[in-house]
């Protein structure tokens, strides 16, 4: 039985680029009805535009079509299959696509963003392949029109449906090769601890969130284990525990140290050596993250 995902409507009614304009002129809702392949919706007249606004497609087939200066206001594609099609010098202005077939389709100069598709976007256990196409497809768009914010969120979901689509292979295979694939597991691991942590260097405010997480995890650590670390100024004896703990931990985070609060233990010495070099390697991918989210 053939995926419907990929029916190419060979035994739905034809539509040519008259009948559709002339159709969406009087209703506002198009439905199962499949575009002549490998034909063209454009404007007639060179150099105009064609709109169409508050309009529904649903479960529409554009197989191969090329849509040429069309621009689509508020309008709603419902299980509509792009398969191959190509948009040139198009639009889309607050567009919603639901559990649309994208697959190997193409942007020129195209205003689209990445956000239309995740409300109600398809099964990624059934075609991850497809959702790494279509991200991969806005981000080079996104790219090639200079266009930053939907430049962070195509790559997001990109990388997001990389990990599903290995995944996917991953969990097709079978016996001892599935398990002992220690390159699957090491890039799920890093993909997963990048989105989680960073963002994908795109999303600046998983730093934001994580930094006092990590500071509060490491002041914890320091304020339960103080005693182990020789430690004992005596002008700081009426300065409270937690304060001394908690400034103790900003300087070895910051890597500036502190002088008044030295280890003797060591014990002492490991924890501020590897709380050190913790802040350097968060300090770094933290300033990476943010001038690459600033500067381009």
């Amino acid at each position: 039985m053939a995926d419907s995902f990929f029916d190419l409507g060979k035994g739905l009614p034809k539509i040519d680029a008259l009948g559709l304009q002339s159709h969406l002129a009087t209703e506002t809702e198009i439905f199962e009805q499949a575009f002549l392949p490998t034909s063209t919706l454009q404007a007639s007249t060179v150099g105009d535009t064609l709109p169409f606004k508050d309009k529904v497609f649903k479960r529409m087939r554009f197989y191969e079509t090329h849509f040429v200066r069309v621009v689509f206001t508020r309008c709603t594609f419902d299980e509509c299959l792009f398969l191959g099609a190509h948009f040139e010098d198009c639009a889309f202005h607050e567009c919603v696509f639901v559990r649309c077939n994208t697959n190997k389709f193409r942007l020129s100069r195209t205003y689209l963003d990445p956000r239309s598709f995740l409300s109600h976007i398809f099964d990624r256990k059934k075609y991850p392949n497809v959702g790494v196409d279509l991200f991969h497809t806005l981000m080079k768009n996104s790219i090639d029109e200079s266009q930053p914010e939907f430049r962070d969120a195509a790559e997001y979901h990109f990388r997001l449906w990389q990990r599903y689509n290995r995944f996917s292979y991953w969990r097709a295979k079978k016996g001892t090769a599935k398990w002992l694939n220690f390159r699957f597991f090491a890039f799920w691991f890093w993909n997963a601890a990048f989105q989680v942590l960073f963002g994908y260097g795109v999303r600046a405010r998983n730093i934001l969130l994580w930094t006092p997480v990590l500071y509060s995890a490491v002041w914890a650590y320091n304020h339960a284990h103080w005693s182990e670390f020789g430690i004992d100024p005596a002008k700081l004896s009426a300065v409270p525990l937690p304060v001394k703990t908690a400034f103790f931990t900003l300087g070895n985070m910051s890597t500036f140290g502190t002088a008044d609060l030295t280890p003797s233990t060591p014990t002492g010495l490991i924890a501020v050596s590897c709380q050190v070099l913790l802040g350097i390697a968060w300090i770094a991918l933290s300033t990476a993250m943010i001038v690459k989210r600033f500067v381009r």
